[in-house]
């Protein structure tokens, strides 16, 4: 992020306690459509706690909050839980941080991918990816 996001403390209805959120800056009018055109709210306490339905922040689904943070920056990469494996979108076989049990970011591309853990005989397993259709 080049432009520095203000922090702020606020309540939150779901986890019922205060939590830290950053407020992203808009980023500058480049024409890249896939990009948000305003300021978002990033929570930086989202973890395992963060199900249900809607997101009382965001009014979205969590996960979409997840992938908010992942991609913000502002959670340093050795705090995320990741999983190698192959990214979907650009085929590399990369770090993968895990937004929640069903989701994965590509830290180099962006993508947000579908992830499961496959068992095999003799305690292996093999982490299977896809693209995530939102």
């Amino acid at each position: 992020m080049s432009e520095k996001a203000e922090t702020r403390k606020t309540y939150c209805s779901h986890c019922q306690k205060e939590v830290v959120v950053a407020i992203t800056p808009a980023p500058p009018r480049t024409g890249q459509a896939n990009l948000p055109d305003h300021e978002e709210v990033v929570c930086l306490d989202f973890g395992d706690k963060c199900d249900g339905d809607v997101c009382p922040l965001s009014h979205y689904r969590p996960v979409v909050m997840g992938v908010r943070l992942a991609r913000s920056g502002l959670r340093p990469e050795d705090e995320w839980e990741t999983v190698r494996a192959q990214c979907e979108g650009c085929g590399q076989v990369s770090d993968l941080e895990i937004v929640d049990r069903d989701t994965a970011y590509c830290t180099l591309c962006g993508t947000t991918n579908t992830w499961m853990v496959l068992g095999l005989d003799e305690d292996g397993h093999v982490v299977v990816t896809g693209r995530k259709k939102d």
